[in-house]
């Protein structure tokens, strides 16, 4: 299966990140999202399919994870779910 891209008008960079005040969820792309909570407050969450059933799993605040590695984190717990894994079980 060919690995997906994000759209390249659509995700975000690390200028952008860094800037966003607007709560809600933001989409990077490829099921990676940053989450900017009324208090600002910003984590990364990762939304995928797991054995038929979406998931939403953090990867951690953006203080910790930087855009890079979240994509990184992003697309191996992708490649464990499309193998039919579970990121979550294999995270812990």
């Amino acid at each position: 299966m060919k690995e997906r891209k994000p759209h390249p008008d659509k995700a975000l960079t690390a200028v952008q990140v860094r800037n966003i005040k607007k709560s809600g969820r933001h989409a990077d792309g490829n099921g990676l999202y940053l989450v900017v909570d009324p208090s600002g407050a910003k984590r990364w969450i990762l939304r995928t399919v797991v054995r038929g059933k979406r998931k939403d799993m953090g990867l951690g605040s953006v203080r910790l994870i930087p855009l890079a590695d979240a994509r990184d984190r992003a697309t191996h717990y992708r490649r464990i779910a499309r193998d039919g894994g579970d990121p979550l079980a294999e995270r812990q």
